[in-house]
């Protein structure tokens, strides 16, 4: 059997939120988006944004090793605080980031 991500993760989701006593309708509410939305989620139909993700996350306080994700910042705290800012965005706001830090990377020669 192909591993379907659309499909564990919202199995995961649902198992979490499940596990925290909400319904779709809370955790929606709790994250701003629709009831909707979560289910398709959860049914596996629909792939959430990444922010929509953290969100989800965040509401059910659950870290990315419960996904299968680890994230490797070789215990570098400005890698580490680099990351949460990243996690901290909106879609938009990454985006900018992005060609904001590849601009920079790009010219960071001439600084030092």
């Amino acid at each position: 059997m192909i591993f379907d991500d659309k499909y564990f993760i919202g199995r995961k989701i649902k198992s979490f939120r499940k596990k925290r006593g909400l319904t779709q309708a809370e955790l929606a509410e709790k994250i701003d988006l629709s009831e909707k939305h979560i289910s398709k989620i959860e049914a596996g139909v629909h792939l959430p944004s990444l922010s929509a993700f953290l969100k989800i996350a965040e509401a059910l306080d659950i870290g990315m090793k419960e996904f299968g994700f680890e994230l490797k910042t070789d215990g570098n705290p400005d890698k580490e605080e680099l990351i949460k800012c990243i996690f901290d965005s909106t879609d938009e706001e990454i985006k900018f980031l992005l060609s904001v830090v590849k601009c920079l990377k790009e010219n960071l020669h001439k600084f030092n």
